[in-house]
């Protein structure tokens, strides 16, 4: 068992949610099991609009059952496919650097969970290029107090490259027009870490 201390999910979850309410946009760029879209669906409730991307069809099968098991009904779309300007929760199989593409208003917050889906194909990862162009569309879309929040994870195979990739989006980011946190487990160097980057 993972210590809340240093489980990285834990404190993504805690930094979206403190910064969510009724009737907000969420997006999940990595749908995975649907473990953080159920979150997202929770904290905007049936007033808001939640967004989880996946490439995998698998994931986003797992994450309607996730999110039906939570009493959450959720519209599956295409990658093509435009988000209704409307309330509920919409699953897009598609690559999230496509956000820019699907969204018509901005989100209150962006969730992030990198690397592969828990028992599924360990080679089909996010890779470098496409998570800095959705990092880079994230920043862009986000509203004024917006939180764009990332778990990155440089042991697995990609990791490090994509954990050097995410770090220098935000490291260059200007501080007078951004908050930017960043939560390490100081002594394992190898292990996940979190940024949490909020629009002033």
């Amino acid at each position: 068992m993972v210590s809340s201390l240093i489980n990285m999910i834990a404190w993504s979850h805690h930094l979206a949610v403190e910064n969510l309410r009724p009737g907000d946009l969420a997006v999940d760029l990595t749908a995975g099991k649907g473990r953080d879209t159920v979150v997202l669906a929770e904290s905007v409730g049936s007033e808001g609009q939640v967004v989880a991307l996946d490439v995998q069809e698998m994931a986003l099968q797992k994450t309607a059952e996730t999110l039906a098991s939570h009493g959450f009904i959720a519209t599956p779309l295409g990658s093509e496919d435009i988000i209704p300007d409307q309330s509920g929760i919409f699953l897009v199989q598609a690559c999230h650097s496509v956000l820019s593409n699907i969204l018509v208003r901005a989100p209150k917050v962006i969730l992030a969970n990198l690397g592969y889906l828990p028992g599924g194909d360990r080679k089909i990862i996010t890779k470098p290029e496409t998570t800095f162009l959705a990092i880079q569309q994230s920043l862009q879309l986000l509203e004024p107090g917006g939180r764009l929040v990332v778990t990155v994870y440089p042991k697995h195979r990609g990791g490090a490259e994509e954990s050097s990739v995410v770090r220098s989006c935000f490291e260059k980011l200007d501080r007078r027009s951004w908050h930017i946190a960043c939560i390490t487990v100081a002594n394992c160097l190898d292990a996940p870490f979190l940024f949490a980057v909020e629009r002033r």
